[in-house]
């Protein structure tokens, strides 16, 4: 783990990433070499997260590399870990008193020296609440003084400076985090380290940004804040800026640490590259910004692994952490972000989007807008110029994109929205191509589990396997797929999963999910592979319903003088194996309970014989519990409207005419109305035969049933 792993300077210069350790061993070389024993105030100039700390750690390893006769005695003094006490000076002197006489016998008499002095200059305050280390030291010192007389300050320091000069040992003062403290502490600390910095034999190394630290003198004080620290400050270092391939490996490094292998499929280098010069890179701008960001990685990508796209999350979490108010406009606004373009001659909306997106962009820092900008078109397509229509939505999904309305949630949730289908249950599915039977029965449990918004798994499924199709199953994986959803296909037909006008069943989904695999067969073993997975697969809906979409292409292509996918020839030899497996695959009581029983009759009506499919109706609802089993299978739901009302009600609907080509309509009228009157009709029926006794008297009244209005109120 390298020294970015954790928001603290890094102490070894083994660890150093960025040029922060010949810098600091420079500094250190200047310290030791200064000549004389006039005290000295040194002062490191940096940005905050710019490494101030790290090279202040490196100078005292520096330091501590020398013999013993060149070391200084390092005094180190972090004023933020008093922040909050009225008298930080008191606290500084404090430290000194606590540490100098501990580093050398020649400092011993420095103990009650200091302790007076910081009584003279530091007031009466009582430190005797602070907590921990030099700090609990200090209040002991403190509650002692306090009960002394008031001492010569002028004398006490002639007699302190008069024991650092005989000592002949160099003390080096390191104070950090100066930029943390408030305009009050950072200007009485400046105070006493002026009224101290003549002390021989003393230098004082300073670290923090100037401007900041100017800002908070001129405030306290009124005072130019520049002028008043080149008072103070003897010799000024400027931390070196970072160079920035140096920052861009150690982002990269640590990027590496944190989301490990990506051979998942979903890294893609290409997009990485656009994404991180669109405008991840310009929001790195020191170290302290890679540790921010990589840190948070740390903790949040491991709960979504797998089920995001890894340059997205990178390129969200970094606005999360850098420009967390636009991170907000994004997670609050999905219908503005997610999904495909629009065409702009229907967009009535376009002029209002557009306001939207170019309100959030003006409140970007002017030197991070076009860089965001860029980056935003990126993860979400649909705010560029360029149009992206809805068939983007399948390698979007596939990818995992965070731009796919039904992945966003995820990046934001940090986690899979429940009853989600998680990529690693796709990967999962797509394996079981080996064991034909086992893909099989996972599906056939997928129809069984229901998501929390009431639809099956199997159509989020379903619809996932789409996305799948064109290059993550394998040719040799073909024929099991087709074969599978041919056979286990109308066990993956509910009616829970359709839902309105505007939806469509999962008899299209697994068809579409076939027809596109069989687009990737060669023609000339189309044939063969259909017929086989017809032959020997019982779903008789699926296989209907593909067929039937066949047909209408050939039709189609035929009169655009196009080749469709199968040609005439296949398709007629189809429709004949699939009426062989009419008559023999299901015995007559399962055909009669299939759901799709009235699509099922109507095709082989339309590709066989009409006479033998009536000759099978009569038989097959010879008894009354057949029939009313029967006759729900034809009842239908259309939408209705109140006349002068716009509220909308589902009607039932059987037209008695619907059944005149599978029984005789008069016949089954009587035997139902008999079975009304024995009270004898089961509710599962009731609606079925109460609509058809309706509309066969509609009929008998010369009243078309179909007819607009028929049932309006």
């Amino acid at each position: 783990m390298t020294a970015l792993s954790a928001d603290r300077p890094s102490s070894n210069p083994q660890d150093d990433l960025f040029g922060h350790a010949p810098f600091a061993e420079s500094l250190a070389n200047s310290i030791c070499r200064y000549p004389g024993n006039d005290g000295l105030v040194l002062a490191l100039y940096g940005p905050w997260g710019s490494g101030k700390s790290t090279v202040l750690s490196y100078v005292r390893h520096f330091l501590e590399q020398r013999s013993e006769v060149e070391q200084p005695v390092i005094v180190t003094f972090n004023p933020w870990w008093f922040s909050g006490q009225e008298n930080l000076a008191r606290a500084f002197l404090g430290q000194l008193q606590a540490v100098l006489p501990t580093k050398s016998e020649k400092f011993k008499k420095l103990g009650d020296l200091l302790g007076d002095f910081a009584e003279g200059v530091g007031g009466l305050i009582d430190l005797g609440g602070m907590t921990g280390g030099a700090a609990g030291m200090i209040g002991k010192f403190i509650g002692m003084v306090t009960k002394r007389k008031p001492k010569d300050v002028p004398a006490l320091k002639s007699e302190i400076s008069k024991i650092l000069r005989e000592a002949e040992k160099r003390i080096l003062v390191v104070i950090d985090d100066i930029d943390r403290l408030t305009p009050e502490e950072a200007r009485q600390l400046f105070t006493v380290i002026k009224a101290l910095a003549d002390f021989p034999n003393v230098v004082y190394l300073l670290a923090f940004d100037r401007e900041v630290a100017a800002q908070a003198i001129e405030q306290q004080s009124g005072m130019p804040g520049e002028r008043y620290l080149e008072k103070i400050i003897q010799v000024p270092f400027e931390l070196p800026p970072v160079d920035r391939v140096a920052l861009r490996a150690a982002l990269f490094k640590r990027l590496d640490e944190v989301l490990g292998d990506t051979s998942d499929g979903l890294f893609d280098q290409s997009y990485w590259t656009n994404a991180f010069h669109d405008g991840i890179d310009p929001l790195i701008q020191v170290p302290r910004d890679i540790v921010r960001f990589t840190n948070t990685l740390s903790v949040t990508y491991p709960a979504v692994r797998g089920e995001v796209n890894p340059v997205d999350f990178i390129a969200l979490e970094a606005l999360r952490v850098f420009l967390p108010g636009l991170y907000d406009v994004i997670r609050t606004n999905q219908d503005k972000f997610s999904g495909h373009s629009r065409d702009s001659r229907y967009d009535s909306d376009q002029k209002a989007r557009a306001a939207f997106h170019e309100q959030w962009a003006q409140a970007l820092p002017e030197q991070l807008r076009s860089s965001t900008g860029a980056l935003l078109e990126r993860i979400f397509p649909k705010i560029g110029k360029m149009g992206y229509g809805a068939d983007w939505l399948a390698q979007w999904r596939r990818s995992l994109r965070a731009c796919h309305p039904d992945v966003f949630l995820t990046y934001f949730r940090m986690t899979v929205p429940p009853g989600a289908v998680r990529r690693s249950e796709m990967l999962a599915l797509l394996s079981l191509a080996e064991a034909p039977a086992t893909l099989g029965d996972a599906l056939v449990q997928a129809a069984s589990e229901k998501r929390p918004d009431g639809l099956s798994k199997a159509r989020a499924l379903l619809e996932r396997l789409m996305d799948h199709v064109e290059e993550d199953i394998p040719d040799t994986h073909i024929p099991v797929f087709i074969n599978v959803l041919l056979d286990m296909g109308d066990s993956l037909v509910l009616d829970s999963d359709e839902r309105g006008s505007f939806d469509f069943g999962n008899e299209l989904r697994v068809t579409r999910v076939v027809y596109h695999l069989l687009k990737r067969v060669d023609r000339a073993q189309r044939h063969e592979l259909l017929k086989t997975a017809i032959d020997q697969g019982r779903a008789l809906g699926v296989q209907r319903y593909l067929i039937a979409a066949l047909s209408d292409e050939v039709k189609k292509y035929a009169e655009n003088g196009e080749e469709a996918l199968v040609d005439t020839t296949t398709l007629n030899d189809l429709k004949a194996c699939w009426l062989n497996g009419l008559r023999s695959k299901l015995s007559q009581s399962e055909l009669l309970a299939h759901s799709q029983l009235a699509r099922l009759l109507a095709a082989w009506c339309l590709w066989g014989d009409p006479a033998e499919a009536r000759s099978w109706c009569e038989a097959a609802t010879s008894s009354n519990d057949a029939l009313l089993t029967f006759l729900p299978k034809f009842c239908s739901q259309t939408r209705s409207q109140t006349m002068g009302d716009w509220a909308v009600s589902l009607q039932p609907r059987l037209n008695p005419a619907w059944l005149e080509r599978y029984l005789d309509t008069e016949v089954c009228a009587q035997r139902l109305i008999d079975l009304r009157k024995s009270g004898t009709v089961p509710d599962m029926a009731r609606e079925a035969v109460d609509q058809f006794l309706k509309e066969f008297e509609m009929l008998k009244a010369g009243i078309n049933p179909d007819g607009v209005g028929a049932f309006d109120d």
